[in-house]
């Protein structure tokens, strides 16, 4: 089976509140996040929301869903049950930054069971896990210069 892991820790010059609602955001991961082609909500819970996802690498495209659990302003965790994956966990972890701005912990712990799945989740895996925190990091950094980003918490 395939297994990867990957943390990592980044201060971001935005408050956590903006941190939360932008990682929150999921339908407009595509306009920002590499290899993300579709985000799509299809379900709410009292707590987060159900997401139906595309990942594209070339002409290669990986549909899954995942369960997303908020925590408003300080944790948001991602899961998923999809038959490809024994397990798929993303957590972050927010907090004020004692130098200001947000501290932004993130971690991803991914096994893939399926062995025809495997050489394209070892590359989407991987290259998720090793670009999202930068994705996410420009674009705290947009925000905090103004360029947009009506982001939306989403409701339950």
């Amino acid at each position: 089976m395939f297994k990867t892991a990957h943390r990592e820790s980044r201060v971001v010059a935005v408050s956590t509140e903006q941190m939360f609602d932008l990682v929150a955001d999921v339908e407009r991961y595509p306009e920002f996040l590499p290899l993300m082609r579709e985000a799509r909500i299809v379900s709410r819970h009292a707590s987060g929301y159900e997401t139906e996802q595309v990942l594209m690498l070339g002409l290669l495209a990986y549909r899954f869903r995942t369960r997303t659990e908020l925590e408003p302003p300080h944790a948001i965790a991602v899961t998923s049950a999809d038959r490809n994956f024994r397990r798929f966990d993303i957590r972050w972890s927010l907090a004020p930054a004692t130098e200001g701005g947000c501290r932004i912990d993130f971690s991803l712990d991914c096994e893939v069971r399926s062995l025809w799945f495997k050489p394209l989740g070892d590359v989407l895996v991987t290259q998720m896990a090793l670009t999202t925190v930068n994705a996410f990091a420009a674009r705290a950094r947009r925000l905090e210069a103004g360029q947009a980003l009506s982001v939306q918490r989403p409701r339950g």
